[in-house]
């Protein structure tokens, strides 16, 4: 048996998220972030940190992480 942990996420992003996806080959949320996740993982490109500062405010101000 495989060992899971939760990731909250607000619900507006969800469902933000399965407005994005209707049309796509996703089943979930879920397995549209997971893809997203894995994708970026196997990308050589790696961002600055000045990026991922920049990143994680502007998800800030959205609303999206606290």
């Amino acid at each position: 048996m495989s060992d899971y942990t939760t990731i909250s996420l607000k619900k507006d992003f969800v469902r933000d998220v399965e407005e994005y996806i209707e049309d796509e080959p996703f089943g979930s949320p879920k397995e549209f972030v997971k893809h997203l996740v894995v994708r970026e993982m196997e990308d050589d490109d790696e961002i600055t940190e000045q990026e991922a500062r920049e990143l994680g405010q502007k998800l800030a101000e959205l609303g999206y992480v606290e």
